[in-house]
């Protein structure tokens, strides 16, 4: 019995082995980039030389006699900190050797970093950015029905409620570092939903990792991000007109709390000129409760417009919306993180203001 089945283990072991030699022609990529780079009129000659178990070298020749080559690497997710690995690794590369990652997909974060550090890329669906030389070639807007769902899920998404909740809590204090079952037990979330959060920012390269605990190091693009994403989807809002003035009505939700236990939450302009006064106003931002909205548009004498309002009523998609709210100066206000999502898609200067807030209320935690 023993014999039999060691045989049977040698024989499950090499077919793993030609499997994983197979897998390692990398023959698809092989195709995917020649069509890309013979399909431009500069190039004159193209030919792969050897393949490397990261991917393949290419041998490029264009039309005025210039001979470079391609470092292609193939990816199976191109997240932002695999990229700078690369990179990190082909600082010493040959002068003539061009960098490329091939992947099924390159997200919009992706996208930039190659762009900086001059990296190229193409991706199954024929997306790409090639430019070296006199070469270049630029294609976006290919759907892409391969893409993992892995690489598109976003924990800056509105669904995504713990992962928000997370975040939040990590930038009360920006200076400080998490332990992820201190985080779980802050937040009162498993520890493997903080680990989820943990595995997306390493793999977009924003926190370090220590043995004191994680710490987000690149707070400015990682809020940029939350709003870009945060922001293509509109909450339940009314906007309404008062004939009252910005300040009165202000007033008014101060004595509305106090006579009709009615709680809300500033935002907008009206609640981030409480942390960074950098902009004038003419029309407040406020959260209310959805069942509470009515009897608050009562009190505070407004109705519902079309066009010209003055106050912007929004009912909050989630209790993470309020979390880490203040009193300041009498008035209840949203967070910071929370007025900063909200000010970067408002007309005007809301990114003006976001960017204070970032500033003195968000990253001066580690700037000091």
């Amino acid at each position: 019995m023993t014999i039999i089945t060691f045989t049977v283990i040698m024989g499950f072991t090499n077919l793993v082995k030609v499997v994983i030699k197979m897998k390692l022609n990398f023959e698809n990529e092989k195709e995917l980039v020649g069509r890309k780079i013979l399909s431009i009129p500069l190039v004159d000659n193209y030919e792969v030389e050897k393949t490397t178990g990261e991917g393949f070298v290419s041998r490029v020749e264009l039309e005025d006699g210039y001979l470079f080559y391609m470092d292609v690497h193939v990816l199976k997710d191109a997240f932002p900190a695999k990229i700078k690995e690369l990179i990190d690794n082909s600082a010493n590369r040959v002068r003539t050797h061009y960098l490329v990652v091939v992947a099924p997909f390159i997200s919009e974060t992706s996208y930039l970093l190659c762009e900086k550090e001059k990296v190229g890329f193409i991706d199954h669906a024929g997306n790409c950015l090639l430019r070296y030389h006199s070469l270049y070639i630029s294609v976006s807007g290919n759907k892409n029905p391969k893409a993992s769902k892995r690489a598109l899920k976003s924990i800056f998404e509105k669904s995504s409620t713990v992962s928000s909740l997370i975040l939040r809590t990590i930038l009360e204090d920006a200076r400080k570092s998490w332990k992820l079952k201190k985080l779980s037990e802050k937040v009162g979330c498993s520890i493997g939903q903080v680990s989820k959060v943990k595995e997306f920012l390493i793999n977009n390269a924003w926190i370090e990792v220590t043995s004191e605990g994680i710490k987000i190091t690149d707070i400015e693009t990682v809020m940029k991000e939350w709003a870009r994403v945060y922001n293509g989807k509109r909450e339940t809002a009314y906007e309404c007109y008062s004939l009252e003035h910005i300040a009165n009505i202000e007033k008014k939700l101060e004595r509305m709390k106090e006579e009709c236990e009615i709680d809300y939450y500033l935002t907008g302009f009206s609640g981030g000129v409480r942390y960074a006064p950098v902009v004038r106003y003419n029309k407040l931002h406020v959260y209310i409760e959805p069942q509470d909205i009515k009897e608050a548009m009562k009190y505070l004498g407004c109705k519902e417009v079309e066009s010209g309002a003055n106050l912007s009523i929004i009912e909050p998609y989630d209790d993470c919306v309020i979390k880490d709210s203040r009193i300041i100066e009498g008035s209840h206000v949203a967070s910071p993180v929370q007025i900063y999502l909200d000010c970067m898609r408002l007309k005007g200067r809301g990114e003006e203001l976001a960017n204070a807030i970032l500033a003195k209320e968000i990253k001066q935690t580690n700037d000091t």
